[in-house]
């Protein structure tokens, strides 16, 4: 939450957290240790803040500019803000990795569920792999997309019906098979249920 402050003050824009309703029906340990895991950011200073405008040109808030040309400036702006932000923030985390032929894709809850399942095949001596996307915009295409390059298959792991299945698809980008499994209306998958769908993977011939 204390990045997600700070990434919409840097930038001046919204910030979704999306959280997990499962979250709300479980307990588990935590040990509060006060380190924040990310590192402290050298927020820029507010000259666009409506502080009186004694000394200086006014500050304007508005998001309707009539005038010809001005509404298309500042779309090129933006656009330019946002790729800063495609530039500098994507946060992706790997686990068993190296030397993997198997990538399992998953956020949130589902990622924890995939992370067991990943250690358990990589136990049976299957070399699997788990890529967790912690931020869905930007979405870690350059990461999938690098790790592509030598992984054969992707599985990805949805509590849904697939809502992020085609960003991976469209990161991979042809270079390896990218096949689904989820789980909807609330219904959590196992680890063993996961590993299973591991084990029935097919890996291709690379070309």
């Amino acid at each position: 939450m204390g990045l997600a402050f700070d990434l919409a003050d840097e930038y001046r824009m919204p910030v979704i957290i999306l959280a997990d309703g499962i979250l709300g029906q479980m307990m588990e340990p935590v040990v509060l240790n006060g380190e924040k895991r990310w590192p402290k950011r050298e927020l820029p200073a507010k000259d666009w803040a409506l502080t009186g405008a004694s000394g200086r040109k006014q500050n304007i808030v508005r998001s309707l500019w009539l005038k010809e040309g001005v509404l298309e400036e500042l779309n090129y702006k933006l656009h330019e803000r946002y790729k800063q932000v495609e530039k500098n923030e994507v946060i992706c985390e790997q686990y068993e990795a190296d030397e993997a032929e198997i990538a399992v894709v998953a956020y949130g809850v589902a990622a924890r569920i995939v992370r067991g399942a990943v250690s358990k095949a990589r136990e049976e001596g299957i070399k699997a792999g788990w890529i967790r996307p912690i931020t869905l915009w930007p979405f870690p295409t350059e990461q999938i997309s690098k790790a592509a390059e030598d992984l054969k298959i992707f599985l990805v792991v949805e509590m849904s019906l697939g809502q992020m299945v085609e960003d991976v698809k469209l990161a991979v980008a042809g270079k390896a098979p990218v096949l689904f499994y989820g789980r909807a209306g609330g219904a959590v998958p196992t680890v063993e249920q996961v590993l299973e769908k591991i084990r029935q993977l097919t890996i291709p011939k690379k070309r």
